[in-house]
């Protein structure tokens, strides 16, 4: 039998090309011999606890409630709106926090309008009460009112008193009211707790700093209600950037945020986002620096009661090509599509399943690679984590990407002890990837190309010998890299290689930039590389929020760029068609054992053949 299989296996290495291996039955290889080789498709840990995961932990309930009318961060006077919104939060906060201190088993689910919540909650497996306001909540209910002493006011003028009263929400263990609320919940018999109307963050931080867990942060504009609940339930310091909404008239807490990056224990997430008005690496570069991770997850609801468990919860693995199933005999360039933003979880619960991306028909032609925050969303939201993995197209590769967050490796814990840092995240991130059989690290440096980045890709590589390669941009610009490769070697001695990206699919209006543009244009530019070069092996990043218009067989490489409407996998398809036949489009699965048999045959061969 075991004879048979290997003789199958071989004629599909020669004749199939590159294929998502389908694994045998591991058993009709162990029937006539103890000595059995591995295979490929079983490389993986067990699901386990090996001190990987940095979210904290949200203890599991037994039922909840719906609060509806709660998720509009609009500053008006309407049901639904950022003063209900904020109250509903607290709400939520408070139970969950109520649970994790062992005094309930109720939490509350805000109604998110979004398909991915609605099967979400299917699977959570709690019991419904019902669907209630949030002055239902605090005026009927035991099991909600029971954990709540009073409230924090706060007014929308003062925007900064928002974050103050979400800190005092947990201090206090009560919930939060904007001024124009205060005789509503005074009517039910709540009293004030603590006056926040007139604080600034900076009071905040000298008040409430040693009530704080420094095991994660919130980070998020003044005024909006996300992730208000997160905080609460944790007892987390939160913090706005800039002190007043999408603006910088008023000034930023640039010093205090990093006094706030400085306490926070390393290797802790920061969660949510900024106006990246003056751009995102003014947050972004802080927090890398004080080796600590970004977390993108400012437009989500309902963490605590998602996350819950999580780390008994993890989702399954990840399809990923064999690289035995590859033909190696083509003499031809190779190209490979990347969707950029993966480290967004936000997107990841919002706008990512479905048509535009992840589930968009080009994929199976094109075989698109996408990055995913898969480290974050098993914490987060396993559910989530579950279901994009369930939908993957066969030959797409999935990347982690960002390393477990949004973070420069190239500059990455050096207010603090650096190597130390870059070795345990990653660690963490090695036991994320194994778990969930992800081969491909996707990284953002300032510089790609610096010892110091290279002494990060050389901590990723050491510490993990199942990962074949790591992808590489530059955050300005993504293409700055040039395709350089760069090899660093793995535990077992054998070279993984880390590829820059070479082109960027990208929207500048009326230009194209070096080695980023338009599908047409980059499209151009990989068939002149292929002309000029024995083989190349060029990584394509394309921007995920960049749109364009489809303009058939025209060579116009601005054209494209023009009352554009279409983004993701179809402008990329639009460039492979462009394309000509002398360079081949692959996942970059595919893309990095096509380059590591072309630059290291020997040893690539010679790895291949420990496995069926």
């Amino acid at each position: 039998m075991k004879n048979i299989m290997i003789i199958s296996l071989l004629m599909l290495l020669l004749t199939n090309g590159c294929e998502v291996y389908k694994s045998p039955d591991p058993d009709d290889f162990r029937e006539d011999s103890t000595d059995v080789k591995k295979l490929y498709i079983e490389q993986y840990d067990p699901i386990r606890d090996e001190g990987q995961y940095w979210l904290p932990l949200q203890k599991r309930a037994k039922d909840y409630w719906v609060v509806v009318n709660a998720t509009s961060n609009d500053n008006t006077f309407d049901d639904n709106s950022l003063r209900n919104t904020i109250l509903a939060e607290s709400i939520i906060g408070l139970t969950a926090l109520a649970v994790n201190e062992g005094n309930s088993s109720t939490l509350v689910w805000t109604d998110a309008d979004n398909s991915s919540y609605t099967e979400i909650l299917k699977r959570l497996g709690l019991k419904e009460n019902g669907r209630q306001t949030t002055w239902e909540l605090l005026e009927y209910h035991e099991n909600v009112k029971s954990h709540i002493k009073g409230y924090v006011l706060c007014k929308t003028r003062n925007q900064e008193s928002l974050t103050v009263a979400t800190i005092a929400s947990h201090v206090y263990q009560s919930v939060i009211i904007e001024q124009a609320y205060e005789d509503r919940i005074k009517e039910l018999g709540y009293e004030l707790k603590y006056d926040a109307r007139y604080k600034t963050l900076a009071d905040a931080w000298s008040e409430f700093k040693d009530k704080c867990n420094n095991n994660a942060l919130v980070l998020m504009p003044t005024l909006t209600g996300n992730l208000k609940s997160f905080a609460i339930a944790n007892r987390l310091m939160a913090v706005n950037y800039y002190k007043s909404f999408g603006s910088t008239a008023r000034g930023d807490n640039k010093e205090l945020f990093e006094e706030v990056l400085d306490w926070l224990k390393p290797l802790s997430p920061v969660l949510g986002w900024e106006s990246a008005i003056e751009g995102e690496n003014v947050f972004v570069d802080p927090v890398s620096r004080s080796g600590n991770m970004m977390v993108p997850s400012d437009w989500i609801w309902n963490i605590p009661m998602m996350s819950q468990d999580y780390k008994n919860n993890q989702p399954g693995l990840v399809s990923v090509t064999n690289p035995q199933f590859i033909n190696y005999s083509d003499s031809v360039n190779y190209a490979s599509f990347f969707l950029t933003d993966g480290d967004n979880v936000q997107w990841m619960m919002n706008d990512f399943l479905n048509n535009t991306y992840f589930l968009n028909n080009e994929n199976y032609d094109l075989q698109m690679s996408f990055g995913l925050p898969v480290a974050n969303l098993s914490m987060i939201s396993p559910i989530q984590l579950d279901r994009i993995i369930s939908s993957q197209v066969p030959n797409n590769t999935l990347i982690e990407f960002g390393g477990g967050g949004y973070y420069y490796p190239d500059n990455f814990g050096i207010n603090k002890n650096r190597t130390e840092l870059l070795d345990e995240i990653s660690k963490k991130v090695a036991a994320h990837m194994r778990q969930h059989r992800v081969k491909v690290l996707g990284l953002i440096c300032q510089d790609v190309n610096s010892e110091e980045a290279k002494e990060a890709y050389r901590a990723y590589i050491q510490n993990n010998n199942q990962l074949i390669g790591i992808i590489a941009i530059q955050y300005d610009p993504y293409s700055a890299g040039n395709g350089e490769i760069m090899w660093f070697t793995n535990s077992d001695g054998i070279d993984i290689p880390v590829i820059t990206a070479k082109y960027a699919i990208w929207n500048y209006g009326t230009v194209n930039m070096e080695n980023q543009g338009t599908p047409t244009y980059i499209a151009t530019k990989i068939n002149e590389l292929a002309e000029n070069d024995d083989m190349s092996f060029s990584l394509v990043a394309v921007h995920a929020w960049s749109k364009f218009k489809d303009i058939g067989d025209s060579m116009d490489p601005i054209e494209e760029n023009i009352d554009g409407t279409e983004s993701g996998p179809l402008p990329a398809s639009w460039c492979k068609r462009k394309i000509n036949a002398k360079t081949k489009v692959v996942n970059v699965e595919e893309l990095i054992w096509q380059l590591r048999m072309h630059e290291r045959p020997e040893q690539t061969t010679e790895f291949l053949s420990t496995y069926y």
